[in-house]
């Protein structure tokens, strides 16, 4: 890189000196040696420093100098691809700076100052309140942004986490530093490429993070309050620039951006409005129940380590569109089919040979292999989503008066990705239920000798290839009469009709039945729980109530590791197949006319281990024709869900097969104890039995599930 002998003289003012310097360190410098790249970035704030501000090109100076600076930043942090081309950029940047101030000196002309558009925002000149840039896409940068979008949604997650952590300690230094580097690298990107709404918001909350960091601002409630609703609006603002780049537009002006800014800045400068009440908050619990909560001493510790483990576990980690990734589940899911079948045809067409067996054995292993690997691709820890629940009882709290703690176990257990996602909503519905008909006001707890702040528990674990999420408080119960005369005032229940405590708690989750005695911004409608029914049951999950008036209550969802692929035991019922997921299984045997017996209102049982167990015949169930019509001459298949138990009544044991589980279809619609289709080996469909359905259809008998349960 040359430059021309006027910048050699000793007259050289000290700014074009500073340029000088930029221009050789950039050219001796790598772009992954940092102090080189940190000693650039000093050098160039020093230039836009020394700039006099009476310069007729400071502003032109201030502008390219704080982009350079901006690309030195996401250098040093690794939050950029291409170094080596950024690195090129800043010293072309150098070059047209040292060219501008060799011009401003030949001639008192100027060039035309850029337009706002012509190059990125500094991030670095983005107000910290008042006036916003709006934002701008520019179609070149459409990867970028994308990028941007997924990232910045990963920084804004972490954000949340963090300010719950502070609600709690608001002098957690790790949190604080957390917060700040997440909104830093945001407003940093979002200046890169011309995102002047987003940009101005992160760096609002960046500079009211700085001063909490510094040790000259201690975050309150009031703080708290405003960066929690700075993060809500940095979640719609990315959502909208989502939209915006799908739609090819314009991302839309935020009319609440300027008052948010500036409550952030009255936050920063200690004039923000005073909370009163004080703020409930989440806990989070470890994931086993025996093991002991860490002290506060223990805690910068282990915070430190989940963040070195998070770092290095990053650093191996290759981000995959969900699109492709749920093909690739897809296409493998097809490829088990066809293994399958062609096993099959050998198995009939070829002779006996070893050597076959062998091959066909092997490629049948690496095929379920693969088809493990690629589910658990799939699976993502709950925790995310226990996050949420976390903001969601914060805000319940303040806005219903009520004290109470929410308590988070096992929120590294993982599930399909697809049922993260859609397990959300129940539980937001859940546990607003919790919060405002369970929990009680604490001078009413109070008066019945419970402690003023009340308990809700959110946890999840694995049991039996289910996962069950269990949402627990220490509320005032379920009351059945209550619950019973408004179902038969609303007509749901005919006057009369006996109900199982089971039943009866189940009416809540009928559409329009509201036991609360008014209407409030959290519930009361009559709706949420209903919904909750209809997508836990189109997950093919289920939802047990147990309560005690006075004592509290505890909703249990049950739903399967993965809506993709089971592990199934074949049976034939006449000429029919059916799959019944081994998770369901407890064991298999050809009874003895010893065992069978026929109860009173309870229809035929047969006594395993002692236990009664009721017959259920999948022949009459499903319409079809049994090779077998005496139990002693079949076999029962005993299935258990829960505490609930019955044995299925099947004419043969054909295997256990791995297979893929096919939708029916809308136009079938759901089918009692049917939980999907599959394809078998010789390319025939079977259904796959729902056996926690069967038996909750099987146990419309009160006598029957007595037995089930004895």
């Amino acid at each position: 890189m040359h430059f021309s002998s006027d910048f050699e003289n000793a007259g050289m003012q000290a700014h074009e000196k500073l340029l000088q310097d930029v221009a050789a360190a950039t050219v001796a410098t790598s772009a992954d040696d940092l102090q080189g790249l940190a000693k650039i970035h000093a050098l160039i704030e020093a230039f836009r420093a020394s700039v006099p501000p009476t310069e007729p090109w400071s502003a032109i100076a201030a502008t390219v100098s704080s982009n350079a600076g901006a690309l030195l930043e996401k250098m040093i942090l690794s939050e950029i691809a291409d170094c080596d081309a950024a690195l090129r950029q800043v010293g072309d940047m150098t070059t047209e700076l040292i060219k501008l101030a060799q011009q401003v000196h030949a001639s008192d002309n100027l060039p035309p100052p850029p337009e706002p558009s012509a190059s990125p925002e500094p991030a670095a000149a983005i107000p910290a309140a008042g006036a916003t840039k709006e934002d701008v896409i520019d179609p070149n940068d459409s990867t970028l942004v994308a990028e941007f979008i997924l990232e910045a949604g990963e920084h804004v997650e972490a954000s949340e986490a963090a300010l719950l952590k502070l609600d709690q300690d608001a002098g957690d230094t790790e949190s604080i530093n957390a917060l700040f580097r997440a909104f830093h690298t945001i407003k940093g990107v979002a200046g890169f490429i011309r995102l002047g709404q987003i940009g101005s918001l992160a760096h609002a909350v960046e500079n009211l993070m700085d001063q909490a960091r510094s040790g000259s601002l201690r975050l309150g409630p009031e703080s708290i309050d405003a960066l929690l609703k700075a993060v809500d609006l940095m979640k719609v603002m990315i959502a909208a620039l989502d939209q915006a780049l799908s739609a090819g537009a314009k991302p839309p002006v935020q009319s609440g951006l300027p008052a948010m800014i500036s409550l952030l800045h009255d936050c920063a400068n200690g004039t923000a409005p005073k909370v009163s009440a004080p703020v409930p908050a989440a806990q989070p619990m470890p994931a086993t129940e025996d093991a002991e909560i860490p002290s506060p001493a223990n805690k910068p510790t282990e915070s430190r380590s989940a963040a070195a483990a998070t770092q290095s576990s990053s650093e191996s980690v290759v981000k995959v569109s969900t699109e492709r990734l749920d093909s690739l589940i897809n296409a493998i899911g097809e490829l088990v089919i066809a293994q399958a079948m062609v096993s099959q045809d050998v198995a009939s067409l070829v002779p006996a040979s070893h050597r076959v067996v062998r091959e066909l054995t092997q490629v049948g292993k690496i095929a379920r292999e693969l088809q493990d690997l690629s589910m658990s691709m799939r699976m993502v820890p709950i925790q995310g989503v226990f996050q949420k629940m976390s903001r969601l009882a914060r805000d319940l709290a303040r806005k219903s008066g009520k004290e109470f703690d929410l308590e988070l176990i096992g929120g590294e257990t993982e599930l399909d990705r697809g049922l993260v996602e859609a397990v959300s909503d129940p539980l937001v519905h859940m546990v607003r239920n919790a919060a405002d008909h369970g929990i009680e006001c604490p001078d009413d707890r109070e008066k019945a000798g419970k402690p003023r702040a009340g308990k809700i528990q959110l946890r999840a674990y694995h049991q039996a290839g289910n996962v069950v999420v269990e949402i627990k408080d220490d509320g005032r119960g379920l009351n059945k009469a209550k619950i019973l005369k408004k179902a038969q005032d609303r007509g749901i229940v005919p006057p009369g009709k006996e109900l199982s405590e089971q039943e009866i708690f189940k009416l809540i989750m009928c559409a329009g039945l509201s036991t609360a005695d008014k209407v409030t911004d959290v519930s009361g409608r009559g709706v949420g729980m209903d919904v909750v029914l209809r997508n836990v049951e189109s997950l093919r999950g289920r939802i047990d109530i147990e309560s005690q008036e006075g004592q509290g209550s505890t909703f249990t969802i049950r739903l399967p590791l993965t809506l993709a692929v089971i592990d199934g035991l074949v049976v034939r019922v006449g000429d029919q197949r059916y799959v019944i997921p081994i998770t369901s299984i407890e064991q298999s045997l050809r009874p003895k006319p010893s065992q069978i017996s026929t109860i009173r209102d309870s229809g035929e049982m047969c006594m395993v281990r002692d236990h009664l167990v009721p017959v259920v015949r999948l022949h009459r169930l499903f319409g079809v024709q049994p090779v077998h019509e005496t139990i002693t001459d079949a076999i029962l298949v005993i299935v258990q869900s829960g505490p609930l138990r019955c044995s299925l009544m099947v004419d043969e044991l054909l295997g256990q097969q791995q297979v893929v589980i096919k939708s029916l279809g809308d136009s079938l619609g759901p089918i009692a104890g049917v939980s999907g289709g599959a394809i078998l080996g010789d390319g025939n469909v079977c259904l796959i039995l729902d056996a926690p359905g069967i038996i909750m259809s099987a146990s419309g008998d009160p006598g029957f599930a007595a037995a089930m349960q004895s």
